[in-house]
């Protein structure tokens, strides 16, 4: 039996197998974020095949929102990627034109995720190989103005035990958060370094956090970290969403 797997670049795979498992391709993908100057419809993409085979690509455009606190990806012909299908061969490097092709003007940011796919080859779909895809998927994000900025509400909240930081994005630009650390008055109570997510305009997300005992009512509780704009820090209150 042929069996497929999708992991993202962050994935691990580790431990013995009876199977035989198809050698992951490496795909190398710059920028890692695309965003034109206001106005403009198109940018470009570099794929490049850092392996010492040959290996075939797949190239799509999603739109991108946010729904109830969860990310979703849907197919969309405003924006495309060309060419869709590339054959790179060892060493090999090809540039990826993503275009806007909608004229409808852009009320708020909009955003798009590019996704780049491998596409395993005959051997690797023999029928006693596991093939591991790896995807990597690429913001993208279209503006017609300068100043659009992310306007961000902060909380925090509790659902069952989970203690969570919630953003409401009232702003007509995305906030990319990253390298958190949750503190009260005796010092730091949570961090995770990194990437923590993003918060489209119009858009709730909800980032769970691990504060052990502390209180969510600590008047002293507050939220540091790095958005695309530059450092953070926000005072949390209790959530009433």
């Amino acid at each position: 039996m042929k069996l497929t797997m999708k992991l993202d670049l962050t994935a691990m795979f580790s431990g013995a197998s009876l199977i035989a498992v198809a050698h992951a391709t490496d795909i190398r993908v710059a920028p890692v974020m695309l965003e034109p100057p206001p106005g403009q419809r198109s940018t470009m993409l570099t794929i490049l095949n850092g392996e010492d085979k040959p290996v075939r690509v797949q190239v799509r455009v999603m739109r991108w929102t946010q729904v109830n606190g969860e990310e979703k990806l849907e197919p969309t012909t405003h924006v495309v990627a060309s060419p869709s299908q590339i054959q790179l061969q060892p060493g090999q490097h090809h540039l990826i034109r993503v275009v806007r092709t909608s004229r409808t003007p852009i009320a708020t940011e909009e955003s798009y995720r590019v996704l780049v796919d491998e596409v395993p080859d005959s051997i690797e779909a023999r029928a006693d190989a596991v093939a591991i895809v790896v995807r990597q998927s690429i913001p993208v994000f279209f503006s017609d103005e300068n100043d659009r900025v992310s306007t961000v509400d902060w909380a925090v909240a509790r659902r069952g035990d989970q203690s969570e930081i919630v953003a409401h994005n009232r702003g007509n630009r995305r906030l990319r958060l990253s390298d958190i650390v949750v503190e009260t008055h005796n010092g730091p109570v949570y961090e995770q370094p990194g990437l923590i997510g993003y918060v489209l305009p119009g858009a709730t997300m909800r980032f769970p956090i691990d504060i052990g005992t502390t209180s969510l009512a600590d008047p002293t509780l507050h939220l540091k970290g790095m958005s695309d704009t530059g450092r953070l820090e926000i005072m949390l209150v209790t959530s009433q969403r």
